[in-house]
């Protein structure tokens, strides 16, 4: 049986405080003269167990006079990376993530439609809303908008649910911004920059229609209404369906 070095304990100690909520987001920890007498240990083996949470995106630690260690939280971020890394490594398609969001959000809407809670409703009108206001800015419009499919999960309460979305968001999000959007294939090479962006703006209103329906129907109660819809949403154009257009673009977060 392999015995934990001594750093792994110390950043054992370190990790489950952050974990327990102990220690928030960008808390600093006490410096390490404190740390050393604490855990009784010397400043290369406290290092070693900041540069275990460093790796870990646990901590991020300031250089210099003004420097020192402080705390990040989990997030569905940092999973996300490093899930996105297994399902490279594995093969997984741009498809594959739609497919999974395409399971996962539809009941999660049908679910806030039979609740039919007011404030969930104003939630999604508030987002739709911020949607608006960056409606002739492209990375905040997407942004936006993947906000509102990770609120439609959220405000289930369903914690599992929604850091699973998060992530797949997320790596929807790191496979376009390298270029990796399907979309972009199915294009003449000769349209436009100007065809491009009416294009991008027909769609952009498209989907807000769909967003603004989806509230219409949870408000309504309209539980079926509300899963078909999200479903067919997921679906366009093709996405989240095997062997369309995003089943052709591979994952590729290393850039």
């Amino acid at each position: 049986m392999r015995v934990p070095k001594t750093a792994e304990l110390v950043a054992s100690q370190l990790r489950r405080r952050i974990i327990r909520g102990e220690l928030s987001e960008g808390d600093a920890l006490p410096p390490e003269p404190t740390l050393m007498a604490q855990f009784g240990v010397s400043r290369p083996t406290l290092r070693e167990a900041f540069r275990v949470l460093e790796a870990e995106a646990l901590i991020f630690v300031r250089r210099g006079a003004h420097g020192g260690a402080r705390v990040h939280t989990p997030s569905p971020e940092v999973a996300a990376r490093y899930a996105g890394l297994v399902l490279e490594h594995r093969g997984a398609t741009l498809g594959d993530v739609h497919q999974a969001c395409a399971v996962i959000e539809p009941p999660c809407a049908a679910l806030l439609a039979e609740r039919r809670d007011p404030a969930d409703v104003a939630r999604l009108r508030q987002l739709l809303h911020e949607g608006d206001e960056a409606a002739d800015h492209p990375v905040a419009l997407a942004s936006a908008q993947a906000a509102f499919h990770l609120a439609v999960v959220e405000l289930t309460g369903n914690k599992s649910l929604t850091v699973i979305t998060g992530m797949l968001l997320h790596l929807v999000e790191l496979t376009n911004s390298h270029g990796g959007h399907p979309g972009a294939d199915n294009r003449p090479e000769e349209t436009s920059l100007a065809a491009v962006a009416a294009d991008d703006r027909s769609s952009a209103r498209a989907t807000r229609r769909i967003h603004a329906t989806l509230i219409d129907l949870i408000e309504a109660g309209d539980t079926q209404g509300a899963a078909d819809l999200w479903h067919r949403h997921l679906a366009a154009p093709d996405h989240a369906i095997p062997g369309g257009p995003a089943d052709r673009c591979v994952l590729d977060l290393l850039g």
